[in-house]
Order: structure tokens, then C-alpha cells, then sequence
């Protein structure tokens, strides 16, 4: 379905970004698990720039360390908590997503605007946390690594369990 926004709104196009990071390796070996966000109106050469300074820190992500030593039910807490503080950290995107939000442009003026996730930039083994997969599994199919190179077509991994409520704009 398309997507309908009110006449006159704005949409504010957003880029996410996330790696763990290694912030000393000499003392301590610190760990940060930078989200960035930045608009996907700014020219790719100069977002892609360091010292534009495009993306901005949104929060910094916890890194969990366990005791237990069962390492597969570690890492399944470390996904759900990563998971729990995206949902907590992106709930006013959220909602200004789905219902709009006035928000001022650089000189001043109130626009009604609409923020749309487009992108989410990540390495590979972040990218099996964000879709819940592990080890040899597509991303973006229902395919198992034994199913890799075989003709057959299989189901994308699109299913939206939490989609946005339909809005009542006011006319």
C-alpha cells in the first residue's frame, strides 16, 4: 500500500548506523556500541565524511557482560537487550513515523514532519542481530545455508510484527 501524508508535511528521511567499537586495546580493552542517525538529504560524500560531522550520536548501546557459563543463552540476552533498548531509544522516531511531529527547519520554521527509517548501515554480524539470525542463514530470506544456490525461491523475511497504527491526520 502507499504510503498518504498531509498536504504540506515533510519527509525527514532517516539513516541509522551501529558498531561495536573498540575504544582502547593497551588498558582495559573498553568496548562502545555507538547508534548513530543522520538524514539521507545530506550528499553521500559529505554524510560519509568524518568531519562533517553528519551522523550524530544518538546513544550509546550496553555492551552486557554474564557470568553464566552457558555462552548461547548469553548471547540470546545480549540480542534481547539490544533489541529492548533500540525499541526504548527509537520510540519517539516511532511515533513521529506514524503520526507526525512539528519539528523547526535550520532557519526557524515549524514543519510538520513524518520520520521515516530508510536505511540502517551495519557490518555483517551486526546485521545477524538486528534480524534475529545466527550463523548460516540468509538475512533477508527464509533460506538456511543448505538451501544456498538452489533454484528454488524462498520467502522474504518481511513479516512487520508491531506495524504502525493508520494515523487520523487532522484536516
Amino acid at each position: 500500500s502507499k504510503l498518504k501524508f498531509p498536504e504540506g508535511s515533510t519527509l525527514c528521511s532517516v539513516i541509522l548506523s551501529s558498531d561495536k567499537t573498540h575504544i582502547t586495546n593497551m588498558c582495559g580493552r573498553k568496548v562502545a556500541h555507538p547508534l548513530l542517525i543522520s538524514l539521507a538529504n545530506i550528499h553521500m560524500d559529505i554524510r560519509n565524511k568524518g568531519s562533517s560531522h553528519a551522523f550524530l550520536l544518538l546513544a550509546l548501546m550496553p555492551i552486557p557482560t554474564f557470568t553464566h557459563p552457558a555462552t548461547q543463552i548469553c548471547s540470546v540476552l545480549k540480542v534481547h537487550l539490544f533489541h529492548h533498548c533500540l525499541d526504548i531509544v527509537l520510540e519517539p522516531l516511532k511515533q513521529a513515523a506514524c503520526f507526525g511531529r512539528m519539528m523547526s527547519d535550520p532557519i526557524g520554521n515549524l514543519c510538520y514532519c513524518f520520520t521515516l527509517l530508510v536505511s540502517y548501515i551495519v557490518d555483517t554480524p551486526e546485521a545477524c542481530m538486528l534480524a534475529c539470525v545466527q550463523g548460516c542463514t540468509s538475512l533477508v530470506t527464509t533460506a538456511m545455508y543448505k538451501d544456498f544456490g538452489d533454484p528454488d525461491c524462498h520467502l522474504p523475511c518481511t513479516l512487520c510484527p508491531h506495524p504502525c497504527p493508520t494515523p487520523v491526520y487532522p484536516m
